[in-house]
């Protein structure tokens, strides 16, 4: 019987002494019976690990900027332009190139117009916080894009990435283009957040040079073109609407009566349907 006793006591120590994930398990028996500090009365002294405080930064895309698809594709031939029966005119190749502005950007060289990943337009801010790698989170005031795709905002945070660093408390105004919006994580410096960890969803911008509307530069677009470089634009364009036959509404007749009823189509507006179509340039 006394050697039963033994085994069972060796084997509950094994057991209280079994390794986990969060360290080495303790019997209720052994924190009962843990031995004190050496003063007689005093509580036994615990010391509790404590966890470092999180200050990362984490970005990623919460939902990224998506351009407009064209329904139809067609070709500006810069060898037809001004010819006789060609729609390559002149004012419809200034035309174009207006668009063409509004949705492209230089290249930082200068050599090379690239296609902004999303709505181009005017930012007003001040920087409240660096995120580093070249972020900053600030408040800012921005206008409506052109295209309607990125509607103002006034004093509202958004994520930037300036061309050059900015130190907190900056203000600054810059051309930009947007690329979505991107959920940020991180604890801010600046008041009334100070101290708290917090995800935020806001509109993210990148700084970008414009192509100027001028003579040089469009003559500089006809060069690229030229050259062999794959250049599009997309356009919306107006057409009379096939259900209507462009009259904006559809004829009922009535019983008994000379005139019709007329029904506002729905399938256009005034007549007219708007439809995406992209434009590529060639030789």
């Amino acid at each position: 019987m006394r050697a039963l006793v033994l085994a069972l006591l060796c084997a509950a120590h094994a057991a209280a002494q079994e390794p986990s994930l969060f360290g080495v398990k303790k019997s209720p028996a052994q924190d009962a019976t843990a031995p004190s500090s050496g003063v007689i009365g005093a509580s036994p002294s615990v010391a509790v690990p404590e966890d470092p405080e999180d200050t990362s930064v984490v970005i990623s895309p919460f939902r990224p900027q998506k351009r407009p698809e064209a329904k139809e594709t067609r070709v500006f031939s810069m060898a037809k332009l001004n010819r006789p029966l060609a729609y390559e005119t002149t004012k419809e190749l200034q035309r174009l190139f207006t668009a063409f502005i509004q949705q492209h950007v230089q290249e930082a060289t200068g050599r090379e117009l690239v296609p902004a990943p999303g709505p181009v337009t005017t930012l007003e801010y001040v920087v409240q916080q660096d995120l580093g790698d070249g972020r900053l989170l600030v408040k800012a005031n921005w206008v409506a894009s052109g295209d309607g795709l990125l509607p103002a905002a006034a004093e509202a945070y958004a994520v930037l990435m300036p061309e050059k660093s900015k130190a907190v408390g900056e203000k600054g105004q810059c051309v930009v283009t947007g690329v979505g919006m991107v959920s940020v994580r991180f604890t801010p410096t600046f008041a009334p957040l100070a101290g708290r960890r917090l995800t935020l969803r806001r509109e993210a911008f990148i700084e970008c040079t414009l192509i100027p509307e001028t003579i040089e530069s469009q003559e500089k677009f006809m060069e690229f073109v030229k050259s062999g470089a794959e250049l599009s634009v997309i356009t919306a364009e107006k057409f009379p609407c096939k259900a209507c036959g462009g009259l904006g509404f559809t004829r009922e007749v009535q019983k008994g009566k000379l005139d019709d009823k007329r029904i506002p189509c729905t399938a256009c507006e005034s007549g007219k349907v708007t439809m995406r179509i992209e434009t590529k340039f060639t030789p």
